[in-house]
């Protein structure tokens, strides 16, 4: 196995494309990994119900690796099976090779979470909310009058990890929020394990939310 091979009950990301060409993206776990690159994955579900994968259908799967980023591989689907606890699974093989993602916004997690928006100097121009984040960057609510490319700090915590990352104004939308506007900030010379870590946890809480009913694949 290489080093950037998938591990064993790590989250990944299925994308299936449609006979429309549309591409439709769930969330599974790999619970097993058998010989000749099988993989068995926890079948997907979509509002309640469970994703019907046809046999010998290809699907991507994307994953990222602790260290190097995310990655994505072809596979094909063999059988669905049922565990010993009657959990349905899908087996699926290995049928390409494993190629690097370079896009960062490739996920993006709608979340409202405390953040702290400074100027480089240091000086805290507000304490708000984010709206959504990804790999690439944070869209914020603010009341503060920002320029495109206005360059600022951004200071937040995911799980117990904290966060202080360099980021660029690069859309300004207005709210019907009184006052406030929806600023997309890009990370700027961010650290890679630090997006890595941002992306790592969008895939843990979309699965989380999935099972919890928070929201569904669609």
């Amino acid at each position: 196995m290489t080093s950037n091979y998938p591990k064993i009950w790590q989250n990944v990301k299925l994308v299936k494309t449609k006979i429309t060409g549309e591409m439709e993206e769930y969330a599974s776990k790999i619970v097993g990994i058998e010989e000749n690159d099988i993989f068995l994955l926890e079948t997907p579900i979509k509002q309640t119900q469970l994703v019907l994968l046809i046999n010998g259908s290809v699907v991507n799967m994307i994953y990222m690796h602790e260290n190097l980023g995310m990655y994505s591989v072809d596979l094909e689907v063999v059988e669905k099976i049922r565990d010993d606890n009657n959990i349905p699974l899908v087996r699926a093989k290995k049928v390409s090779d494993i190629r690097k993602i370079q896009r960062r916004n490739f996920f993006r997690l709608l979340t409202s979470m405390d953040i702290a928006v400074r100027k480089i100097n240091g000086v805290v121009l507000e304490n708000t909310k984010t709206v959504d984040i990804s790999g690439g960057g944070i869209r914020l609510l603010s009341k503060q009058d920002f320029d495109i490319n206005d360059i600022v700090r951004l200071d937040f915590q995911l799980e117990s990890k904290e966060f202080s990352v360099d980021a660029k104004v690069v859309k300004i939308d207005y709210t019907d929020v009184r006052g406030a506007k929806e600023v997309s900030l890009q990370f700027i010379d961010i650290l890679e394990k630090d997006r890595n870590e941002i992306i790592r946890f969008i895939f843990d809480k979309q699965r989380e939310g999935i099972k919890k009913g928070m929201f569904s694949n669609e």
